[in-house]
């Protein structure tokens, strides 16, 4: 049986004709043949214009040659007087049709352009091979009272020779090597392999990565504006709560809350735990006239160096004496705020605070001071209870049960079920986008895995053309990130790339940080790497966050037995 591209029961012939002739030259011909049906290319012969150039049927073979036939179906006829040619469908209908012959043999020189052209062809330096072309009536009995001066009688196959198509089409080979005379050389199997490679190249194609994340990202706005719809019921709330597990929205709702209020003509301040999510934040609203965003600890250090620039008082070495044995972060700062605060009075109609389940209980006695109208003041509260990994013991200052984001708009549908594998907390509905799968990048020791990290990033930004500042490298174990951090800069990667940590963010960096001061922020792509020593049941927190920091795209990288863990806890955490 003949190499047939593209099968025969794919095919959707737009003559029965043509159908019936490849079923036929596929089933009688051996495997040494090549037959290629509905052809098509575009030749630019040397210092001239591109040309079109088709063909019914290619058939190759490794001793005989190259053959271009060329099909008429129905009742043909030939008017030599006139040069005419016409075909009588079943109905009876006569159709003026061009000369196969003439068709078959511009065919046959525009494909040897073709093939000319093609360093594939050039490299097997063949010289001149039999080229031959013929036209093939189906339908009829007698093809020969069709022969005339441009078409002897061996190039007209009809329904005669339907039943031994081997016999016609050597005949054929024969008729032009013998026109050809001596000298002509056998294209042999890479001769044949060279026609299909050029005249019927089977491409595999794929849609880059970066396109994949594009299309995802629409989707995840869609979900979001849908989330959003909790916005109508905050403006009906003087105070509310809004909780929800990683990826469900929060972050991006209480940013939209923040830019309402402040349109809306209201002092309003933006507040969240980690630097960078602040950073980022103000970022994506520095335009908004009337809000201010900051973490928390950016917001006391204002404060704490206004006093002193403007009352000449260190509020902090004065909270430092009377609490020696408090911590800075935790009780010191905080006390200095509200110091402060008392220094300069309430600054805001409306405060929207994120990440609140890290806030700790000393925290909200100066959130309550800012507010210029403690009982008229507006006070939005987001959190994801699951996801405390400071372990504060927040008590937050709003009444009643929080309101619930119960979907996930972040993540894809595999990447939320490799997160929520480390979730404690209220149902979370996965996404319905699937999404690619969970890669893992095994190996065993740190140079080496960094090796691998520096791979897939050239390979993500040189071959599937993500951006490099959609990528983040996070490593869970904050003890291994200077070493991370320098194995990785002793690599080789593309010019336009640069790691950096979060405060480097800018277009061509790679950030490289720990999961811990990644948290509140997301990627389209995400590395987790440094848990080689991590055990799931301690460390289910930063394990929640890291793995959920991911969009589109999650790797894994560590030692083989350690990725295997990771992926498939233990235990579950419900």
């Amino acid at each position: 049986m003949a190499i047939c591209i593209p099968p025969p029961e794919i095919i959707k012939p737009t003559s029965k004709a043509e159908a019936r002739l490849y079923a036929a030259l596929c089933e009688q011909l051996d495997d040494e043949f090549l037959v290629l049906h509905s052809v098509a290319w575009i030749s630019k012969p040397r210092g001239q214009g591109p040309r079109d150039g088709e063909a019914d049927f290619i058939i190759a073979h490794p001793r005989l040659g190259l053959l271009i036939v060329e099909v008429k179906g129905g009742e043909v006829s030939l008017d030599y007087g006139r040069l005419k040619w016409t075909s009588r469908d079943k109905g009876g209908v006569v159709h003026d049709i061009k000369n196969p012959f003439e068709q078959a043999r511009t065919a046959k020189f525009s494909a040897l352009e073709k093939l000319q052209e093609s360093p594939i062809w050039l490299r097997l330096k063949l010289g001149r091979i039999t080229l031959a072309h013929a036209a093939f009536m189906p339908d009829i009995d007698n093809g020969q009272r069709l022969a005339g001066p441009d078409a002897p009688p061996v190039l007209i196959g009809d329904r005669g020779n339907m039943n031994d198509l081997t016999a016609w089409v050597t005949g054929v080979f024969g008729y032009w090597r013998g026109e050809a005379g001596a000298g002509t050389a056998a294209m042999g199997p890479n001769g044949v392999d060279a026609v299909r490679q050029i005249f019927a190249r089977v491409v595999s194609t794929r849609a880059l990565l970066s396109t994949r994340l594009h299309e995802e990202e629409q989707q995840r706005i869609e979900l979001t504006q849908r989330q959003a719809a909790i916005l109508d019921v905050l403006s009906r709330q003087r105070k509310a709560m809004i909780a929800g597990g990683a990826g469900t929205g929060k972050t991006l709702i209480a940013r939209e809350k923040a830019i309402r209020l402040a349109r809306e003509g209201m002092r309003t301040l933006l507040v969240c735990y980690n630097r960078g999510l602040a950073d980022f934040l103000r970022e994506q609203s520095q335009d908004v006239e009337g809000l201010d965003v900051a973490g928390f600890h950016q917001l006391a250090n204002r404060w704490i160096e206004r006093a002193k620039a403007e009352k000449g008082r260190d509020l902090l070495a004065e909270v430092r004496r009377k609490y020696p044995k408090a911590d800075r972060f935790n009780q010191q700062e905080p006390a200095a705020l509200a110091e402060a605060l008392d220094l300069f009075g309430p600054q805001y109609d409306a405060i929207v605070v994120d990440e609140a389940q890290d806030f700790g209980d000393d925290y909200w006695l100066p959130i309550e001071m800012l507010f210029t109208k403690p009982d008229e003041s507006l006070l939005y509260v987001f959190l994801d209870e699951n996801q405390g990994i400071y372990r504060r013991s927040a008590v937050i200052p709003v009444n009643g049960e929080p309101f619930v984001l119960d979907s996930n708009c972040r993540n894809t549908g595999r990447i939320h079920e490799a997160a929520y594998r480390y979730y404690r907390g209220e149902a979370v509905t996965a996404p319905q986008n699937e999404g690619v799968v969970v890669e893992t990048l095994p190996g065993a020791g740190l140079d080496r895995q960094a090796g691998m990290i520096a791979q897939l990033v050239t390979r993500l930004v040189a071959e599937e053309h993500i951006a490099p500042h959609d990528i983040g490298i996070l490593v869970t174990q904050s003890g291994k990130m200077e070493a991370c951090a320098k194995a990785l800069a002793a690599l080789p990667i593309p010019k336009s790339v640069d790691f950096g940590r979060i405060e480097d963010y800018a277009p061509g960096v790679v950030i490289v940080d720990t999961v811990a001061r990644f948290k509140g922020l997301e990627r389209a792509v995400i590395i987790l790497w440094g848990f080689d020593d991590s055990d799931p049941v301690r460390d289910r927190e930063i394990l929640y966050v890291g793995l959920s920091r991911a969009k589109s795209v999650l790797v894994l990288c560590g030692t083989a037995v350690a990725c295997e863990k990771i992926l498939s806890p233990p235990t579950t955490f419900g």
